[in-house]
């Protein structure tokens, strides 16, 4: 927990300013979608790979190795300067990254238990993102006040703490057999889990939005924002989805997956139509706290409805496709996202964004076989 309390640290308090860092020097928002595309391929290639690995040799080795080399990473991002620089870095922090985020959510897959799975997991992310609350609203504080290096820094120690905590960490549950057993991927998919990769899909489109294009949008648009108030819209989406998680949990427990994830789907959609019309900042604060809940219910009752599929024994495959399913997504979003930013200016972005997620809702009301309910 504590590993993946410090990388939500980390991705949150470097979130309001990456993008900006990078348009700062220079980077236009059609290289900023290569950036996108380039850094997801680093995922695509290497996550499936890494899943694979996870079931086969130490998973602590792994996450141990992302840690150090992602953190050298975090280091070198003040120093770029140009798109070549970005290019390299970006695909280099996704292709090494790739080394611990399939095994961690193997890992926690083989710990949860099979008996009130949306609570447990709803109370253990709702620590995970606590941990993150404050981290968008401190960087971008800390990059208007005391430049855009220092929130990188901090991501690269907070990163050894991590690290630490990962060598401390007890005896890893063992799946049966892991070592032995030989599964195909054939064995292993069945049609709900290949619509739940596409759902997945679907819904990661907004992923690089979210990362690269919305700050930019917001600090751009006629709202204005600052980074301070990018950081602190940042800082309530956080804070709303830690505030929901175990609720959400309980809830999924009693009424099942589907229906939440249909739900927060599709509700999402109408708030990123409501950045539309936003000119006023305490208005996007009010959109921030609604999306945070709402990303929550989505994100959670995504990865409960896989943890309660069978994976015999293969959990590290089958999160290793799941993650290839968002790197899909993403790859796809980035050209289309840039593209339609530049073309037809930044609210366009918006309005594709919306009509991906009521896809998405669409496709996973239809297509998703709703879970046994546990009371």
């Amino acid at each position: 927990m504590v590993f993946q309390m410090t990388g939500s640290f980390k991705m949150g308090i470097v979130a309001p300013i990456l993008a900006l860092l990078i348009r700062r020097q220079g980077v236009s928002i059609v290289e900023i979608g290569v950036l996108g595309v380039v850094g997801m391929l680093g995922w695509l290639i290497f996550e499936p790979l890494s899943g694979v690995i996870a079931d086969r040799v130490n998973r602590r080795l792994m996450i141990a190795f992302a840690s150090v080399s992602t953190a050298a990473i975090y280091i070198l991002y003040p120093l770029a300067t140009d798109f070549t620089h970005f290019l390299v870095l970006a695909f280099a922090m996704s292709s090494l990254s790739s080394a611990s985020s399939v095994p961690t959510r193997a890992l926690l897959t083989d710990f949860m238990p099979a008996s009130g799975l949306g609570h447990t997991y709803g109370r253990y992310m709702m620590m995970v993102s606590g941990s993150s609350v404050i981290a968008p609203f401190l960087g971008g504080y800390f990059s208007e006040m005391l430049g855009y290096a220092l929130p990188f820094y901090a991501a690269a120690v907070v990163g050894g703490i991590g690290l630490v905590a990962i060598i401390l960490m007890g005896p890893l549950p063992q799946t049966e057999n892991r070592n032995q057993v030989k599964t195909k991927i054939s064995d292993v998919l069945s049609a709900n889990l290949l619509n739940l990769y596409i759902v997945r899909g679907l819904y990661f489109f907004t992923f690089p939005f979210r990362s690269g294009f919305l700050p930019i949008l917001l600090n751009e648009s006629a709202l204005k924002a600052t980074e301070t108030e990018i950081g602190t819209y940042m800082t309530l989406v956080s804070l709303t989805a830690a505030a929901s998680q175990a609720f959400l949990g309980d809830l999924i427990d009693r009424v099942g997956g589907r229906r939440i994830m249909v739900g927060a789907v599709g509700l999402l959609a109408v708030t990123y139509l409501g950045l539309l019309v936003v000119t006023w900042v305490p208005l996007l604060f009010l959109i921030g706290a609604v999306q945070g809940a709402l990303q929550a219910g989505a994100d959670t009752s995504m990865m409960i409805h896989l943890m309660s599929l069978p994976n015999k024994g293969k959990s590290g495959l089958v999160m290793g496709l799941f993650a290839e399913s968002e790197n899909i997504g993403g790859i796809i979003a980035n050209p289309a996202l840039g593209y339609t930013y530049t073309t037809f200016g930044p609210l366009s972005s918006l309005v594709l964004i919306s009509g991906v997620l009521i896809l998405a809702a669409g496709y996973s009301a239809i297509r998703l076989k709703p879970e046994p309910t546990v009371s």
